[in-house]
């Protein structure tokens, strides 16, 4: 991952207030958590901040802050949305020792054509995005490739079966699935009625044209 260094400066104020001057003002408010546990209040640039992340998709992120008479490493923790524009209106950083390791989450991006998929008309099916890994702070990257290209009908990745390298301990349960090759015609099992209860209804086929005597009703409803 490319280094991403944000200049930033500590502010005194702090409240909704205060906050929203400083969004009136072009800045972002934020609080970095140092390792001694004390919270540092700071304030950055809104289009310094958009301009050093284009480009960057993680949501733990490495970055150095530069405050001027320090500088310090910093994992982004969370960042706050407006809900109408979408703009970061707070940000959330922990403070980080380069030598120690941190648990992180980090996204899984499968790649390659599983060969149930190309040879036996299967369907692939990501369960889980993310994995929790131990590692030092300057190996966290965005993501994770992994390769699902052997994977035939009935093949499932689990969590454990993951080669990250040496440098990654994932913390995931092992068990955890990761992805599932399956057949593009297997049957949804569904569960047996209750006595005396009706049957489940069978599963709508997105796309598929309804009857043409439930139109009328239909229109009853409108």
């Amino acid at each position: 991952m490319n280094q991403i260094t944000l200049t930033a400066q500590v502010r005194t104020e702090q409240g909704s207030k205060a906050a929203g001057r400083l969004r009136r003002a072009g800045k972002i408010p934020g609080i970095i958590k140092r390792m001694n546990g004390e919270p540092t209040l700071i304030e950055l640039d809104a289009h310094d901040y958009e301009m050093a992340m284009r480009g960057h998709h993680g949501d733990q992120l490495l970055v150095a802050i530069d405050l001027g008479a320090t500088k310090l490493s910093a994992l982004l923790r969370e960042l706050q949305h407006d809900v109408i524009s979408g703009k970061v209106i707070h940000a959330d950083f922990g403070e980080v020792d380069m030598g120690h390791t941190v648990r992180v989450e980090i996204a899984l991006n499968l790649v390659g054509v599983p060969d149930g998929v190309k040879n036996a008309n299967g369907v692939l099916e990501q369960d889980l995005r993310a994995v929790h890994v131990d590692c030092l702070p300057g190996d966290i990257v965005e993501s994770f490739d992994v390769d699902v290209s052997a994977m035939k009908i009935g093949d499932k990745l689990l969590a454990s079966q993951l080669n990250l390298g040496d440098k990654y301990h994932v913390t995931t349960h092992g068990d955890a699935v990761v992805a599932s090759c399956v057949a593009a015609d297997e049957e949804i099992e569904l569960p047996p009625a209750a006595d005396g209860a009706a049957p489940a209804a069978e599963p709508e086929v997105i796309g598929a044209k309804k009857d043409d005597a439930a139109a009328p009703a239909a229109d009853a409803k409108k």
